[in-house]
């Protein structure tokens, strides 16, 4: 009776431990894995798919266009301080007036490097309003989970290939 009972003991102990699957939302570490439910992972551009609670939705679609906006001003800041670099760093040029060699300097590019660095500086909110907006949305979603469907109890017999389980929803 005694190694009955252990043997059901240890048998469960597995069907315990490793049936637990969490439905929460978490943020991955990378795009193509950008969002985890559960055992899913999403890409960033699925989040239509990963957000089933409107409020959250919105804050997603916020944080959508705060860091498309955000990128732009990043990109064209970027391009700005690149060629005003090259313009500052090769400014110096020859002119020849009837073969004698005359160096004229060329103006500088450090008004397009200020300009790439205040495009870059507009930028910068936009993305941290992004990641708040993030947060805020798997925040919300985490909260309240499916919009108007309410979860009922079930039970559900899975057979897979070689496999049999006994499936628990509450």
């Amino acid at each position: 009776m005694k190694k009955y009972v252990l043997t059901i003991a240890l048998s469960l102990l597995p069907l315990i431990s490793f049936a637990q699957n969490s439905d929460s939302l978490k943020l991955g570490k990378s795009n193509r894995e950008f969002f985890i439910k559960g055992d899913q992972k999403f890409k960033f551009s699925e989040y239509k798919k990963v957000f089933t609670n409107p409020e959250a939705l919105s804050y997603m679609k916020k944080a959508n266009t705060n860091s498309t906006v955000s990128q732009i001003f990043g990109a064209v800041g970027g391009g700005l301080i690149g060629f005003g670099l090259v313009k500052e760093v090769t400014r110096n040029k020859t002119v020849y007036y009837n073969g004698v060699a005359i160096k004229e300097k060329d103006k500088g590019g450090w008004a397009l490097i200020g300009a790439g660095l205040g495009a870059i500086g507009i930028g910068i909110p936009f993305a941290l309003s992004a990641q708040k907006n993030l947060k805020k949305a798997v925040h919300t979603e985490n909260q309240n989970p499916g919009t108007d469907e309410t979860k009922a109890t079930s039970y559900r017999l899975d057979i897979r290939g070689n496999s049999i389980g006994l499936t628990y929803n509450f």
